[in-house]
């Protein structure tokens, strides 16, 4: 019973270290499930000793290593409008991103998955590959679509041993297409490139006729302890090996998206439980989520 009793103090103790975080949280009745909840105690320690402001957007002089990015935009970019035009950027199978990807509001080309080499990265956009693996603290990188009259939803990412870094490369230019970061509008600018939080509640919005194309990354959070920064790499890289997939050969991808495919019916089948009846969807998920609780606190009595 202390147990219960303990991890329910710790799940209440999450809920309200989210709720004082961001400047406009969730309601409280999403907040009860969403992952980042859950994820609060995984992310403390990177908080803790952050060697950069734990603030929403952080700045670039942090991370001088991004400056050869910065100094080789348009390269990057000249490979990014070549691949949209010839439709190699497109809709993938890989379960983290699955929402995303639906009613064709967002696309993408992966081009870095920590040490996952994807052949079709270097095969078409090679003169940016060259510039992504000289920069090693940065593990994940794409090319993102964001389409004319779309958006992304407020949500947050679940990890906080990173951070984004994300640089405008064909882009409307205009107030009506940008991030919103913990309240804060970033408006998108050709050349011009953002470090930000991704924990902390953000969207993106696309109120133009054009597309939006940037470049998508996670650079390592810098840590006072490098062991614990070593611990939290090693746990990005396991997670991504389960969830990459190569842009071409999709055959070429993750054992957790090959599983994916299962999850994601298995939600499809839910919300359409929750169309038909709210009710017993809600009572059906809590006593599943209780269920889970009390078989882990059993094992502790």
């Amino acid at each position: 019973m202390a147990v219960i009793i303990s991890a329910l103090l710790i799940y209440v103790g999450c809920i309200v270290f989210i709720r004082i975080r961001n400047a406009e949280p969730f309601g409280l009745k999403r907040q009860l499930t969403d992952f980042s909840t859950f994820m609060v105690p995984f992310n403390i320690p990177a908080y803790l000793l952050s060697k950069v402001p734990t603030t929403p957007q952080v700045d670039k002089k942090h991370f001088p290593e991004l400056q050869l990015i910065e100094d080789n935009w348009e390269t990057i970019r000249d490979e990014a409008l070549a691949l949209y035009t010839g439709g190699n950027i497109t809709a993938k199978d890989d379960l983290p991103a699955s929402s995303f990807y639906k009613d064709g509001r967002w696309t993408s080309f992966y081009l870095k998955v920590y040490d996952n080499k994807l052949p079709s990265a270097y095969e078409l956009a090679p003169k940016t590959m060259a510039l992504l693996d000289q920069i090693p603290t940065m593990n994940i990188a794409l090319f993102a679509v964001l389409m004319p009259g779309k958006k992304l939803n407020r949500h947050h990412d679940p990890f906080a041993y990173t951070l984004r870094y994300s640089m405008g490369l064909s882009t409307p230019n205009d107030e009506g297409c940008g991030l919103t970061i913990n309240e804060d509008d970033y408006i998108w600018r050709d050349g011009d490139s953002v470090v930000f939080d991704e924990t902390y509640i953000h969207s993106a919005w696309n109120n133009t006729d054009k597309p939006r194309i940037i470049l998508m990354t996670d650079v390592d959070r810098p840590m006072k302890l490098k062991f614990v920064e070593k611990i939290y790499w090693s746990f990005g890289w396991f997670f991504n090996r389960l969830f990459f997939i190569d842009n071409l050969n999709p055959e070429h991808t993750g054992f957790g998206n090959k599983l994916g495919k299962g999850v994601l019916a298995y939600k499809h089948f839910l919300k359409s439980v929750k169309r038909r009846n709210k009710t017993f969807y809600v009572v059906a998920k809590w006593v599943v989520i209780l269920g889970v609780l009390y078989a882990i606190g059993s094992q502790f009595v």
